[in-house]
């Protein structure tokens, strides 16, 4: 079943389910969207202070960057597991480096709007990544056609268990309204650098505002960098911060470079990301389901930790399914203790069989090889590796409200899995 336009740009070609979904809509108002952020932290004595931040239409990058202004301190001693949807009410753990009493009492007196800070206590290490479990949601779908709703619901859901529920990545990895990141990482992982730099700054995109994709078309055609600077907002401060280094006699190439490490980093990773959701469309294509496993095949194992309530998260280790393995993998698959991986592709991905043939498939027509993930810099460079294809519905703790025409879900889902990629196999939008 082929998707809409929008996320075919980014790979998400399938759906694994046939049930007819319930439509509706997500997102209409933060308070449709919440997220609570589930972290492992070892609290004792040491020189980071954590607090847990209730925020309401925050992005999460913004808010650290205005706590920083606040608190008079540098952005780089304040940490974070990960990044929340800005339009949403998302609870989160945050660490400042080197806290005293002055900035502890600023924080109390801090009157941000629609922010709420907790002091939890301190740490010897920094909120990071590796802290984070996961997250629970609570989403709202807004007039979902009411024909058969609950029946719908058990059905889609029946047949994500039993054939596997995809894990693509969500829209949100490639962009904000422009989803051009990944096409941005193509031209960087192919050498093209100028050409990544004018996607980035330039391409319009459907899903701006009139007046912004009309500037762009212009600067698309012209690489004009002194017109880009008199008619961009100020509030796309990347693409004028680009176009700024090119009147200061740099070139796009030495431009790119001046980016935040951080969003640096994000052009490749979301051009594996794209390459991944091609991978995981091709074998819901082929085999209808993500329990199926043959030779050569990659799986991902499943643990699970006690923080209040059970949650279950993927391991980073990964097994090749051989001849003599399969048979226990195949169990461990049918128990939801296993899971079908596939490759974010660098230039040390080594695989065999489907994997190899489907990825080499595909690169051919991207004209791009493994080796050129290796850039002449760090932070376009990427070895490569794995990701569950399988979300695992059967851990999730799915449960719905059915109210008039409105659904509210609610669910867990391991650090790394979109909430809007799991709905949309209910709401078939």
């Amino acid at each position: 079943m082929v998707f809409t336009m929008v996320y075919e740009k980014v790979g998400i070609l399938r759906f694994m389910t046939n049930k007819n979904g319930i439509g509706g809509r997500i997102k209409q108002d933060a308070e449709d969207f919440f997220v609570n952020e589930i972290a492992n932290i070892d609290l004792n004595e040491g020189n980071y202070l954590i607090i847990k931040v209730k925020k309401k239409n925050w992005d999460t990058m913004n808010l650290a960057r205005v706590l920083s202004n606040i608190l008079g301190i540098s952005q780089k001693r304040i940490y974070y597991a990960g990044t929340k949807d800005k339009r949403a009410i998302a609870i989160q753990y945050f660490s400042i480096k080197n806290a005293n009493e002055e900035i502890v009492e600023k924080l109390k007196s801090s009157r941000l709007r629609d922010v709420e800070i907790e002091i939890v206590g301190k740490s010897r290490k920094a909120v990071n990544l590796g802290n984070l479990l996961g997250n629970e949601f609570s989403i709202k779908i807004v007039d979902v056609n009411t024909n058969e709703i609950e029946e719908k619901i058990e059905a889609i859901k029946r047949e994500l268990m039993d054939k596997g529920t995809p894990n693509f990545f969500g829209l949100q990895r490639f962009g904000s309204i422009r989803y051009i990141t990944h096409e941005v990482g193509k031209m960087i992982v192919k050498g093209r650098f100028k050409d990544a730099f004018w996607i980035y700054v330039a391409k319009p995109f459907e899903g701006e505002s009139k007046e912004v994709k009309k500037i762009r078309e212009e600067l698309w055609n012209t690489k004009d960098e002194k017109f880009g600077l008199r008619e961009l907002p100020k509030h796309l401060r990347y693409e004028r911060l680009l176009l700024q280094k090119l009147r200061e006699g740099k070139d796009e190439e030495e431009a790119l470079l001046s980016l935040p490490k951080n969003l640096k980093m994000m052009f490749v990773h979301a051009y594996q990301s794209y390459i991944f959701n091609l991978l995981l469309s091709e074998r819901i294509a082929e085999f209808e389901s993500l329990k199926k496993i043959e030779d050569e095949d990659i799986v991902s194992f499943v643990s699970f930790k006690q923080n209040k309530k059970r949650y279950y998260f993927f391991k980073e280790d990964y097994s090749i399914v051989k001849s003599n393995t399969k048979r226990r993998i195949k169990f461990l698959i049918d128990k939801r203790r296993a899971a079908l991986a596939l490759p974010l592709p660098g230039y040390e991905t080594k695989v065999e069989g489907w994997c190899k043939e489907k990825l080499n498939e595909i690169l051919e027509k991207e004209e791009v090889k493994l080796k050129d993930f290796k850039n002449k810099y760090k932070e376009f460079s990427s070895k490569g590796s794995f990701r569950s294809a399988d979300i695992l519905a059967e851990w999730t703790n799915l449960s719905y409200e059915i109210e008039k025409n409105d659904v509210k879900f609610n669910f867990y889902l391991p650090k790394g899995c979109y909430a809007t990629i799991f709905l949309r196999e209910f709401t078939k939008n």
